[in-house]
């Protein structure tokens, strides 16, 4: 593999002399209108929220009313509630009223909205915005980028539509440009020409089309804000739904694009797509698609055109796909699981259907090559406006090694001995197992026999005893009620279950110590199609307490015959994507009940030394469960739970017990009502008065939200100046003096981030790089290890999964070549590593590529986490939260 010392990513930023005006208008929603909307809104009953106007289906709405409204401000009362690049062609004040009739008041259905609001018109205001100079104008105290308002709301629908105006021609081809919705954060996409249609080897069908998302961040520390240009791929049926999955304990839900060329409301809007939701409902006749409240209903009463039958996205997407005068178009778009059914064979059209199904033929993820070709089309695009490529990033220049060496990855601990049961009916699953840990795993199967058939296997590190167990009917499903009434069918659904966990507790003996059980159990499709519950939440939820962990394996099936290109296990008729499955089940397993590896020390710190962390995983019903995690050399890590009013201790226990305390429901905490207990638990995993070393790892996402602590936001963090959590930083004059690291003796706080906040944080790629020009060369590639951004800013990548095997021609940007898109393409997103506190003479490199490190330091795993190990497999643990 090529070495690249510079790396790229697709983030502009304007130039220092760069000056873009656009022409804006802004209005205020007319104070009359707010005091009878929210008059009206607190009469409503069942109202979600006291205090605030449902202001999401508005927002939603007004881009689809008007494409030049570019957004609305969840600030009602401000002067720029409303921002648009004209002004609107239709009278205002028809969505509002819709909005009104439908969300706010429905429960005063003789107002008219129409006459009410159209007393007092919207005043619009027409301003020169210079958009670069007000990107640059402020800064933040920390020196972190600090853009007016205007620029978050202006900028990134501009250049949306700048793209959807001239095309963009990638891999030779031109095109063109479809303006999408305005999101509630205020970014914007751009979806590349109509979605394509594409046909795999298996005869799966689907559309898709590639799009590009504009959106700004900003990054600790950094003046400039940052243009991100997202290339992404949204797929959309065209066949038959067979599943639609559902998500935690709410309905299966789908969302569509609707499109049309005329305009949603009146004829002379220019084109573009309007987002909107779906909900499966279960009733007698069987499972149907219906339009969910907010903007579907919206568009629905206000649409010119004619809406389309929800329930025809799932029995034939195909019949919606295109548009006319008339009709708008829809497409369903596709979310991992889903499942459609595959066409009959055209070799045996007189056979019954047997309903098979299958995935998405499209699969998700673009080539460096592919994300570089949009970078550089963007960039002469965006050059007249004052918007320039960032300079290609740097390694960072750290000695630690990228790998700790296998000794420091084994538990300086005697030789453990892991039980493992295995619950399984196939003779093939068994055999799978067996392969796994002898050949995967290269464990020696010792001689003799036992009188439960149980199997020992020996391996450097540990020793492992697999009990087989059958499970009888457990791992059949639980039958799903079909009562047409949703109260009558969850109590069904519930006595169901409750049945099923009374069949556990009476079938299953409790262990005299904990064991992991790998249980051979189908994949929700299979319970889906069969109208079948799936029982693993009971497993999860039960098996804790009778002292097993729980690891779900799906059944191996026989292998294709010879002539098939599916690659089969030497000497079986097994594939060998099946043994490898299975060992890495047997791994996972084994994690939960001990196998871990044991903590290294960072450079330079010689004595005591403890890594802590706070997890934060969300619970049913609105809730969550804080844990402080604390890892130490030479022994086994440690968990404890926030105490609650129903335990009002909460001691520290070994990691590998925390199934049991969570299934019991202890820890779980609403985090708004018990903020202030929340902020005084992550004090005390602090440690402000230890003198020992230790590293604090922060992660961003969960506990910068809710006031918990607010330092951690781009917008307040300064390096080597922290302040405590829980501290309010909105208000100046009441801001305590911060903390230095001598206050803190021992401690370091590592901020981490991963791309999937909010994709925040930007792709990088490995680029040829000229040092004595400063320019790129042609060529591009992946590359891992640590970037340095700045003094305290670092990116860290993982190599590519040993499983991904994209050939590096693959392009899924050339319409001459529609079956590449089929492939799965790695797409590295790095972990932004910002070392926020440190003590006097550490290296931020070297603790940065420490954390890197310990992404790379699982025992259950060949390929690197998301997270540092610790978090990683705290992450893991909550599955067993049902």
């Amino acid at each position: 593999m090529p070495q690249y010392r510079r790396q790229q990513s697709a983030v502009f930023v304007f130039t220092p002399d760069a000056e873009l005006t656009a022409h804006s208008l802004s209005a205020a929603l007319p104070a009359p209108w707010l005091r009878h909307l929210r008059t009206v809104w607190e009469t409503r009953p069942g109202r979600h929220s006291a205090s605030s106007l449902p202001t999401r289906s508005l927002s939603a709405l007004l881009p689809a009313f008007d494409p030049r409204i570019t957004s609305l401000d969840h600030r009602l009362d401000s002067p720029h509630a409303l921002r648009a690049t004209a002004e609107p062609t239709t009278p205002f004040d028809l969505a509002v009223a819709a909005w009104a009739a439908i969300d706010v008041a429905p429960h005063l259905p003789e107002t008219d909205w129409e006459a009410l609001l159209g007393e007092h018109p919207v005043q619009w205001h027409s301003e020169d915005l210079d958009l670069a100079h007000l990107a640059r104008a402020h800064v933040h105290s920390n020196n972190t980028a600090n853009p007016a308002e205007a620029v978050w709301s202006v900028l990134p629908s501009l250049l949306a539509e700048r793209i959807a105006t001239t095309g963009l021609t990638l891999a030779g081809h031109a095109y063109t440009g479809w303006l999408g919705p305005t999101q509630p954060d205020r970014r914007r996409r751009v979806y590349l020409g109509p979605p394509v249609e594409l046909t795999d080897r298996t005869g799966a069908q689907g559309l898709y089309t590639p799009y590009i998302e504009f959106h700004l961040e900003t990054i600790p520390g950094d003046p400039q804000v940052r243009l991100h240009a997202d290339l992404h791929m949204a797929r959309f049926a065209a066949r038959p739904m067979s599943y639609i999955p559902r998500r935690g304990d709410k309905p299966a839900t789908l969302s569509a694009l609707l499109h049309t060329d005329t305009g949603f409301l009146t004829s002379t809007e220019r084109r573009m797509l309007v987002q909107a939701e779906l909900t499966l409902q279960h009733t007698a006749d069987g499972s149907r698609l219906t339009w969910a409240p907010r903007i579907s209903r919206l568009l629905a009463l206000l649409s010119r055109p004619r809406y389309p039958a929800p329930d025809t996205l799932r029995t034939d997407p195909a019949s919606l796909a295109s548009s006319t005068e008339q009709t708008i178009a829809a497409w369903a778009t596709h979310s991992t699981g889903m499942r459609y059914h595959l066409p009959k064979s055209p070799d045996a059209p007189s056979t019954p259907d047997v309903r098979k199904s299958a995935e998405h033929p499209a699969a998700p993820g673009y080539q460096p090559r592919d994300h570089l070709e949009v970078f550089d089309a963007l960039t002469p695009l965006l050059a007249p406006l004052g918007l320039i490529p960032v300079t290609a990033a740097h390694k960072a220049p750290a000695r630690t090694r990228p790998f700790p060496p296998p000794s420091a990855r084994i538990p300086a601990v005697p030789r453990p001995h892991y039980q493992m049961e295995h619950w399984a009916t196939s003779p093939r699953t068994r055999q799978a197992l067996h392969l796994a840990l002898t050949d995967k795993l290269a464990l020696t199967s010792e001689p003799g026999e036992s009188t439960d058939g149980s199997a020992t296997y020996s391996g450097d590190d540990y020793t492992l005893t697999v009990h087989p167990y059958d499970p009888g009917s457990l791992t059949g499903g639980v039958p799903r009620s079909a009562h047409t009434d949703r109260a009558a069918r969850r109590a069904e659904d519930d006595r169901a279950r409750a049945d099923h966990t009374q069949q556990i507790r009476e079938h299953v003996p409790p262990a005299t110590a904990p064991r992991a059980a790998v249980i051979e159990l189908d994949d929700q499709h299979y319970f889906g199609r069969n109208q079948l519950l799936d029982p693993k939440a009971s497993f999860k939820a039960n098996l804790p307490s009778l002292g097993r962990r729980v690891q779900c394996m799906r059944p191996v099936l026989p292998a294709p015959d010879k002539a098939s290109k599916v690659k089969r296990y030497p000497g079986t008729d097994l594939r060998s994507s099946d043994i490898e499955r299975a060992a890495a089940s047997a791994l996972d397993a084994l994690r939960q009940i001990g196998y871990l590896p044991d903590l290294s020390q960072p450079r330079g710190i010689t004595g005591p030394f403890e890594l802590i962390t706070l997890w934060m995983p969300p619970a049913p019903g609105n809730q969550c469960v804080p844990m402080i995690l604390r890892a130490r050399p030479g022994t086994p890590p440690t968990a404890q739970l926030m105490p609650t009013r129903g335990s009002n201790y909460e001691p520290e226990i070994p990691f590998t017990q925390l199934p049991e305390a969570l299934t019991a429901k202890r820890g779980r905490i609403n985090a708004y009502r018990d903020r202030p207990a929340l902020v005084d638990f992550l004090r005390q995993a602090l440690a402000p008065d230890s003198t020992t070393d230790r590293i604090f790892l922060a992660r961003a996402a969960t506990l910068r939200q809710r006031d918990i602590w607010p330092w951690l936001q781009d917008t307040h963090l300064t390096p080597g100046a922290v302040h405590a959590p829980g501290t309010r930083l909105d208000q100046p004059e009441t801001v305590p003096t911060p903390r230095k690291p001598g206050d803190l003796p021992g401690l370091r706080i590592i901020r981490i981030r991963e791309a999937a906040d909010r994709n925040a944080v930007a792709h990088l790629f490995g680029v040829p790089y000229n040092e004595e020009t400063e320019q790129r060369t042609p060529g591009n590639g992946r590359f891992s290890g640590l970037v340095q951004h700045s003094d305290t800013v670092f990116y860290g990548l993982n190599p590519r999964p040993d499983q991904n095997q994209t050939p590096l021609n693959v392009t899924k940007l050339d319409p001459a070549r529609p079956q590449d898109a089929t492939w799965s393409v790695h797409n590295p997103r790095p972990l932004e590593i910002v070392t926020a506190l440190l003590q006097d003479g550490d290296d931020p490199a070297e603790l940065a590529m420490y954390v890197q490190v310990l992404r790379r330091s699982v025992l259950h795993a060949a390929n690197g986490t998301v997270w540092p190990w610790l978090i990683h497999c705290a992450d893991l643990m909550t599955e067993y939260l049902v």
